[in-house]
């Protein structure tokens, strides 16, 4: 198991919020920065859509669910390759799981993403029209729990791939039966690893993290990617 491997995160979210318009033009207040803050964080966590539409002057429930669909996507396929079985190619990338495999992630990850805990603790507008909106995150722990089994539920899976007589494989075999039954069957080891815990799962030290709200000239809402990766890294912790 990769311990204290830091599982790099991608976050398509933050590209779409340069381009949401909020309802009330450009007289942005610190109740309007919260609620941007609120539903961008229901939508992309929880699959909640109806404030996000209600809130935003140009978007559809479908540009919601593409949102929160990017996000989960992500952040699955990132986990898995973070957790996988490196290729044999020496690159130190990871050999890719199936669609299949991916598909059963993004599932699982909706689980977890579902009980994440968050809230809006306070929004203050700054001297420069900016909003400082701070939000309260409690980390769920699923990684931790993935760590800590790891060894117990990989047992059978190396115990039967120990005994497989590799050196009599060619260069080219041996490259077939790693992606195509080892590296496969690792996966799917590692989701159902991923799946046993989920009713397990916690949460760790509450930790405070402030998003900064601005609003263009033409009345749109943004706030930087740098800010909402650091508030995605929180939501689950990755340092286990």
């Amino acid at each position: 198991m990769k311990t204290n491997h830091r599982i790099s995160t991608l976050i398509l979210a933050g590209a779409m919020l340069l381009t949401l318009a909020a309802c009330g033009g450009k007289g942005l207040t610190t109740k309007d920065a919260s609620k941007c803050v609120q539903v961008e964080l229901d939508t992309t966590y929880k699959g909640v859509f109806d404030g996000f539409v209600d809130f935003y002057s140009n978007v559809t429930t479908q540009d919601a669910r593409d949102q929160y669909d990017a996000n989960i996507e992500a952040e699955a396929y990132n986990v898995m390759v973070g957790l996988g079985p490196e290729s044999l190619d020496g690159s130190g990338s990871s050999v890719e799981p199936t669609d299949m495999q991916l598909h059963r992630a993004k599932e699982l990850y909706g689980k977890i993403y579902a009980k994440a805990d968050y809230s809006i603790a306070s929004t203050t507008k700054q001297d420069d029209g900016t909003f400082a909106v701070k939000v309260n995150i409690k980390p769920l722990d699923i990684l931790h729990l993935v760590s800590d089994n790891f060894e117990e539920s990989f047992t059978a899976f190396f115990t039967k791939f120990e005994a497989v007589d590799t050196e009599s494989m060619s260069d080219e075999e041996l490259e077939t039966w790693y992606v195509n039954t080892f590296a496969a069957e690792y996966y799917d080891t590692l989701l159902d690893l991923i799946e046993s815990q989920i009713d397990s799962m916690g949460y760790l030290d509450e930790k405070s993290i402030v998003i900064q709200v601005q609003q263009s000239e033409d009345g749109s809402l943004f706030f930087s990617d740098e800010d909402w990766i650091n508030l995605d890294n929180l939501i689950i912790d990755y340092n286990f």
